[in-house]
């Protein structure tokens, strides 16, 4: 029960530090240093939970390092993307003359996407994005079958025609240049290898026949 409890505590701290992203008053230089500087901090939590799984890769150790990593992450990602949001609202800095209608439709159909993906690890995975629910099982299936990240991939692509729809080149760039390799480290160093310890050979085997990021037209044949 108290384990429940932590990670509840876990999650109110995170709605607590996003509404403080979304209604706080703080200057703009503020504001920048949490978008570039929140995400500039992930690749650094990702490595030291990598240190922390190598070193005790027992599950009953790397279940903690798993949480504490992710609602890390959680923290981070979700204040520097809703400080952005804002920035690029208020501040285009470097304006895109460019109508809105059209990535507002790439908006939402990569919503859309999004969507399907939560749904779709719901269902086969038994879990929930980051650490609000661990997967219980490895959803191989549907669009998980094309490429193993596709929830990152529709994020990072959302966050980028994000910047299109607010007119905003500093936005485009960040979320292109500096959130995308900041999530795939976070991905690449530290989720990767956390799967590998929860689920062992089959997450291995699944990780050979599916791409990493970039999906294929075809899925993959179950093994």
């Amino acid at each position: 029960m108290w384990k429940v409890a932590i990670r509840l505590a876990a999650f109110a701290l995170t709605i607590l530090c996003w509404r403080w992203a979304r209604f706080g008053a703080f200057s703009t230089v503020w504001s920048v240093a949490v978008m570039w500087g929140g995400v500039g901090l992930v690749p650094l939590a990702a490595l030291a939970g990598r240190r922390l799984l190598d070193r005790r890769p027992e599950w009953d150790s790397h279940g903690w390092v798993t949480t504490i990593v992710h609602y890390s992450e959680m923290i981070l990602l979700g204040c520097a993307a809703i400080t952005a949001v804002r920035i690029g609202r208020r501040y285009a800095i470097v304006a895109i003359p460019l109508r809105r209608d059209v990535s507002r439709i790439v908006l939402l159909a990569v919503g859309i996407f999004v969507t399907a993906t939560v749904i779709n690890l719901a269902i086969q995975g038994l879990g929930a994005p980051f650490a609000v629910a661990l997967s219980r099982k490895i959803a191989a299936g549907w669009l998980y079958s094309r490429t193993r990240n596709p929830m990152v991939l529709g994020c990072l692509v959302f966050a980028v025609v994000l910047g299109f729809w607010l007119q905003s080149l500093h936005v485009v760039l960040w979320a292109a240049l500096w959130l995308s390799p900041a999530w795939l480290i976070l991905v690449k160093v530290y989720e990767e290898r956390e799967l590998e310890l929860r689920f062992g050979k089959p997450y291995l085997e699944y990780k050979r026949r599916t791409p990493f990021l970039w999906p294929r037209l075809r899925a993959a044949s179950p093994p």
